[in-house]
Order: structure tokens, then C-alpha cells, then sequence
């Protein structure tokens, strides 16, 4: 579950992207011997696309790489190519910006999440995916494959080396009765559970708190076990999505979590908050 293409490719993009820096070589001079667009350099060294291992030892000697950092960018671009697991769901991968947002995740070590709504998908019940996942009016062939990709994510929360997760809930999900009073007093038990795990952390950010650098923002950051691998930053919805791995572009995004946390109820009163919601739920 923890292989994913997606962070081999950002690696191997951002390792010939050096390279080709500290060689002093542009785009066109790549494209030029390797005979194809610039685009397709472009695409290789931000992880977009699989390479062939052939234009990956191309690129690595243009640039004067030693044979030892070609064999180990080669080895990369083999592990970039592998399939991910949620590729045998098409339907589900092909939401924008999906398919790259699954890999991230299936490699992280933690993830770190702001919305105002709806609840995180990885602290989903049963009932309540369906009813969010329903929203959208999918045949029943995509919701089931929807309900089956969201199953498979929650496992990352159990096991012998669980997923981190540190989620910031704004009130509104709380209060918003997505598929009726008995299926949301179901989900913010759920949520009351999942916060007595040592891996989960679970806070509220009440509306008393007032406004907050992250209002009209969704954001997911993930942190992996490998520090070659930098924090990457996700904001956007179902319709834009955006990854940010430089820290020129993912300081301010950081700084805004926690600044949130720290404006949000501890986890012990977040519990509490959630359960007296739940109890308005009769």
C-alpha cells in the first residue's frame, strides 16, 4: 500500500531538474537531444508523466552525471512506472488532480487537512460517503467504486504503522445534516472514536473563532518518511487542485495551519464539542 509512482516520479523530476540546472542547460537544449518538445522536459521534471528509463540515462549524461547517479535516477524511473493500486479504479482516478492526490497520500508517513466541509474522507462513515459521494448523481457502479477507494484510504488509519493524521474540522461540517439527523449523529460519534486513536488528531474550529487566513480554502499536507521527499501542499476542491512543493510556495500555506490549530479547540474539547452536537441529532 505504501509503494506509489507518483512520489518516484516527483523525485526523479526534481533530481533532473538539479541536475540540469547545475549543468547550465535549458529546456530547448534537452528537448533537442533527446528529440521531442520542451513540454515533455517540462512534464518529466515536475513528476507529471512516467519517463523511459532510455531518455532518463539520455538526460542524466547530457548533463555529466557519474554512471553511479545514472544507475540509481534509472532505478527510480523503473519505480515510477509501477501501478498504483487505485488504477485499477479509472472512474474514481480520473477526477482532476485525483490520481496524483492518491499517490501523495498512499506514500505519506502523515497528513496534515483544513475544510470548512465536508468531513474528511478519511473520517468518513459508511453512510455518510454515500451520502456525500451521492451529491454528485454517480450511477451506482461509480458510487460503489467511490465507497470501495474511500474503504481502501481509511485502511491507512489502522495497521502496525497507521497513517498520521492531524485534521482541523470548522464547525460547519459539523452542523451541515448531510443525509438526515441519524446519519450525521452517526458520523460525529465516529469522529469522537477516531479521536482516542494516538494516530488521529481530531480539533474544531468553532464559528466563535472568528475569520482565519485559510477561510475559503481546502488544503491537505503531506509529510513522507524519506526526507529527499518535501512536504507537499494540496489546496483545492472537485473542481481546481493545485501541488505545491516549494517552500517559497508552501511557507505560507504552513504557517496559515497552524495558525489555524492554534486557533482551534484543543483535542480534549473538540471531543466534547462534537459530542454535544452529535446529541443534537435526535
Amino acid at each position: 500500500m505504501r509503494k506509489s509512482p507518483t512520489v518516484h516520479r516527483r523525485r526523479l523530476g526534481a533530481e533532473l531538474r538539479k541536475m540540469r540546472d547545475g549543468a547550465g542547460r535549458t529546456h530547448r537544449e534537452v528537448a533537442a537531444h533527446l528529440d521531442c518538445s520542451q513540454g515533455k522536459i517540462s512534464q518529466i521534471e515536475l513528476g507529471r508523466v512516467p519517463v523511459r528509463t532510455s531518455d532518463v540515462r539520455l538526460m542524466a549524461e547530457f548533463y555529466g552525471a557519474t554512471d553511479e547517479q545514472v544507475a540509481a535516477l534509472v532505478d527510480l524511473a523503473q519505480d515510477s512506472k509501477q501501478r498504483g493500486w487505485w488504477q485499477q479504479y479509472p472512474t474514481t482516478a480520473q477526477r482532476p488532480g485525483f490520481e496524483t492526490y492518491l499517490g501523495l497520500e498512499t506514500a505519506a508517513k502523515a497528513v496534515s487537512c483544513y475544510g470548512a466541509d465536508p468531513i474528511p474522507e478519511l473520517l468518513h462513515t459508511a453512510d455518510y460517503g454515500r451520502a456525500v459521494f451521492g451529491l454528485s448523481e454517480p450511477s451506482a457502479a461509480e458510487l460503489d467504486e467511490r465507497m470501495t477507494v474511500s474503504h481502501t484510504r481509511q485502511q491507512r488509519l489502522l495497521g502496525d504503522q497507521p497513517l498520521e493524521l492531524w485534521a482541523v474540522l470548522d464547525e460547519a461540517a459539523l452542523r451541515r445534516a448531510v443525509g438526515g439527523p441519524a446519519v450525521m449523529r452517526q458520523q460525529l460519534e465516529h469522529l469522537v472514536l477516531m479521536g482516542y486513536r494516538r494516530n488521529v488528531t481530531i480539533q474544531v474550529l468553532p464559528f466563535a473563532a472568528g475569520g482565519h487566513p485559510l477561510m475559503g480554502d481546502r488544503i491537505s499536507v503531506f509529510s513522507f518518511p524519506d526526507d529527499a521527499d518535501p512536504q507537499v501542499v494540496h489546496v483545492g476542491d472537485t473542481a481546481n487542485s493545485r501541488f505545491l512543493d516549494k517552500p517559497a510556495d508552501t511557507r505560507g500555506y504552513l504557517a496559515a495551519f497552524e495558525h489555524v490549530c492554534k486557533a482551534a479547540l484543543n483535542p480534549k474539547d473538540s471531543s466534547a464539542f462534537i459530542s454535544a452536537i452529535a446529541d443534537q441529532y435526535t
